[in-house]
């Protein structure tokens, strides 16, 4: 949490220094945004603060909160959906600011158990004159309405937002960039170099039997021998076309994994550590949903029951096996007494449709893991 200074405009000052910081600090694009949300709190002295990104579909892609309790979001049946005045900020793309709520005919979408609010800041963050989110504050300690100058130095400090974003978003598309040359990389080493190398190879043997060999037994053996190393070249080249299908499924898995897990930090103290391999080569459509399907159930349940503090995720693949590990510290549960529950049947399901061998590991008191391997 950021010191207010006694000076005010010094305490602006600072807290717009910082904001320059956190969006030059290598931190992750999640981090950065919670962390703005912070800051601009600080800046106008408000008592909450939001940092919205549009989905481009009229809603919002990601939400990240500050200054409300965990009893506060436990009460809440979602997170805001981009309805309502924060809706109207990124159709509008210009600020809002208004004392009142309930008297702006624009204030819809509170879900039940959202705390009460009255005045409210919103804030574009623009770049090119592309919108790539939203500042939005609500109710200032002080209890007096958000000032013009308040409105500026939100705007200044979306200026800085719009940094982050477009940074976090350049990173991802180089490393999708090198993801892609890497397996091109790859993918014509094999075809110009080692299929070609065992081809000379299987050339010579064939030689070698036609010209030398005069024994049937050898004969036989060298053929079995060339039989094997067309084998070996089909596989390569099949290899090589999974390179190049999988890599959209590679990217999408890491891609909603980030998601969900982002998903996960706004409504939980938990620390989640979360480790998802690069590159999955034999990574398909359904087993990509069934995939993102389970983390996300899995990870409801740990937040609803589980009151863990650290819970870990590892997804990777090896030549024979695409397995899936998630654990958490928390409570955990008798599994002759739960097993039945809707949550784990849902899980378990998904997994069968996939012929994956599906195990949990809890007790009272000693946390859970679940442990799910997709064989090839």
């Amino acid at each position: 949490m950021t010191n207010i200074p006694s000076n005010p405009t010094q305490a602006k000052i600072d807290a717009l220094s910082e904001a320059v910081r956190a969006t030059t600090s290598g931190l992750s694009l999640e981090r950065v945004l919670r962390r703005l949300a912070e800051i601009a709190a600080h800046l106008v002295n408000a008592r909450y603060a939001a940092l919205g990104v549009p989905n481009g579909k009229g809603g919002l892609k990601n939400f990240y909160t500050y200054g409300m309790t965990d009893h506060q979001i436990s009460h809440m049946d979602h997170y805001p959906l981009g309805l309502g005045l924060l809706g109207a900020l990124l159709i509008e793309s210009k600020p809002i600011r208004i004392e009142t709520m309930q008297h702006d005919k624009r204030s819809v979408g509170f879900c039940p158990g959202h705390p009460k609010m009255t005045s409210f800041l919103g804030v574009p963050i623009m770049s090119k004159g592309k919108q790539l989110g939203g500042l939005y504050l609500s109710d200032r300690i002080d209890a007096q309405p958000f000032s013009a100058e308040d409105e500026q130095m939100i705007g200044l400090l979306a200026g800085h937002a719009a940094i982050a974003i477009e940074n976090a978003t350049l990173s991802e598309q180089l490393r999708r960039l090198a993801i892609i040359e890497e397996r091109d990389r790859i993918a014509m080493e094999l075809h110009d170099g080692i299929i070609q190398a065992i081809y000379a190879v299987g050339i010579k043997l064939e030689l070698t039997r036609i010209t030398l060999v005069k024994s049937p037994e050898v004969d036989a053996q060298i053929v079995s021998a060339t039989h094997d190393l067309n084998r070996v070249i089909e596989d390569l080249r099949r290899y090589i076309q999974d390179l190049k299908v999988g890599i959209n499924y590679s990217v999408s898995l890491q891609e909603q994994c980030q998601e969900i897990a982002e998903g996960f930090r706004s409504v939980s103290d938990a620390r989640l550590v979360m480790e998802v391999s690069p590159v999955f080569i034999h990574l398909t459509e359904e087993r990509l949903h069934t995939l993102v399907q389970i983390v996300r159930e899995t990870l409801s349940n740990i937040v609803r029951h589980a009151n863990a503090t650290e819970v870990y995720i590892d997804l990777h693949e090896t030549t024979t096996v695409l397995t899936l590990t998630i654990g958490d510290n928390g409570q955990g549960f008798d599994l002759q007494q739960i097993s039945t529950g809707r949550g784990l049947q849902n899980i378990r399901q998904r997994a069968q449709q996939l012929g994956g061998v599906l195990d949990f590991q809890s007790q009272p008191g000693r946390g859970t893991t679940l442990l799910l391997m997709l064989a090839f």
